[in-house]
């Protein structure tokens, strides 16, 4: 089996395709696996790093942009869909899957008018344009919440989860009950980190009437400032910018105080960590927010949105949900939504299409 994933930009979207990708080369060691993405997204360092192959094309966003910058955008479009014949033609794939990201339409569009079947992926509750587009033209469409399905052609969506990689979905399915009285609170900025976290989040936990355990990771760009705020506040805490053994931080996490994208929550619901979610407010169609509200429908998190954020809200919170009742029955919701399997449905499902 020959596999095209396009997409990225974000870890968002590079992070679930390195999932598919995992699953389908462990499967049979004569499947082959390239991506498609652009240089402008963390594809470009992160996939080499871990030996993938993938070929860039130059693609960009239409939607937000001024008058100049769509006709500009819709020019780099067609040069991108010339660039992905030729890929598609060079590398002969099964099956095209697009995760999202400005490279996964032009290669979704000319893999399907090349009459090769399709897939994409869609991490939100709510599309965004560009699926919904892709929607009329792929095979299947891939969900991560059921919310989705309303916005897309019911005939062609499966509600199969939002991959996470294979190594935390081990960890998640041998984590133990955690011992111990003192609670853990996770602090996950993602990779680029999230100022206004850095910010408020340390302040509010020196004011908690209770003592906790802290690790926060800050991205690379603020992990001396973080540190040394942590140290004038007199807490003793884990900070670092970016791990990959994220299996380790949730394993000892009680709460994750955190932003809302569809990755993060796919990642702690499989742990069954409870969260309190401070959505991006600058997130496409406020897809964050809405992703967040769907936890806290569930009783699996509590949501501050960032207008509303402030140190004394937020301790507010904190210690409202390490109350041992609060904090088991919010872990328990938060399993209950959890999917860790993703990956693994999603290949079967592209064996399916492709017999």
């Amino acid at each position: 089996m020959r596999v095209i994933i396009a997409g990225g930009g974000t870890g968002g979207h590079v992070f679930p395709a390195i999932s598919i990708a995992e699953e389908i080369l462990e499967r049979n060691s004569g499947n082959e696996v390239m991506f498609v993405g652009t240089e402008q997204g963390i594809e470009k360092r992160i996939l080499p790093e871990k030996g993938y192959r993938v070929e860039f094309i130059k693609s960009r966003g239409i939607v937000g942009k001024s008058f100049s910058q769509k006709v500009m955008a819709v020019i780099s479009i067609l040069g991108a869909m010339l660039s992905s014949l030729r890929i598609l033609r060079d590398f002969r794939p099964d099956v095209v899957i697009g995760v999202g990201g400005y490279a996964s339409g032009p290669t979704l569009l000319c893999a399907s008018m090349s009459s090769i079947p399709t897939a994409v992926c869609e991490q939100n509750s709510v599309p965004g344009l560009a699926n919904r587009i892709l929607s009329r033209f792929v095979g299947k469409i891939f969900i991560t919440f059921e919310e989705s399905r309303k916005h897309l052609p019911a005939e062609k969506t499966v509600l199969t989860g939002n991959p996470i990689r294979s190594d935390l979905a081990r960890g998640a399915e041998e984590r133990k009950p955690r011992q111990g009285t003192l609670r853990n609170v996770f602090v996950l900025g993602g990779s680029q980190g999230a100022q206004k976290l850095n910010e408020i989040v340390p302040q509010s936990l020196a004011k908690l009437g209770i003592q906790a355990g802290v690790t926060h990771q800050t991205g690379e760009a603020h992990i001396e400032s973080v540190r040394e705020t942590y140290r004038q506040l007199g807490i003793s805490a884990e900070v670092f910018g970016f791990t990959d053994d994220m299996s380790r931080i949730y394993e000892k996490t009680d709460l994750v105080i955190c932003r809302a994208g569809s990755g993060t929550l796919s990642e702690i619901t499989a742990f069954g960590i409870p969260s309190i979610l401070i959505p991006l407010a600058s997130s496409t169609h406020d897809h964050q927010l809405k992703n967040a509200r769907i936890l806290e429908s569930n009783a699996a998190a509590a949501v501050i949105e960032e207008k509303e954020l402030s140190v004394e809200g937020l301790r507010t919170v904190i210690e409202k949900t390490l109350e041992q009742g609060t904090l088991g029955r919010m872990a328990e919701n938060s399993k209950k939504l959890a999917r860790p399997h993703a990956a693994r449905e999603i290949v079967n499902q592209i064996e399916h299409i492709i017999g």
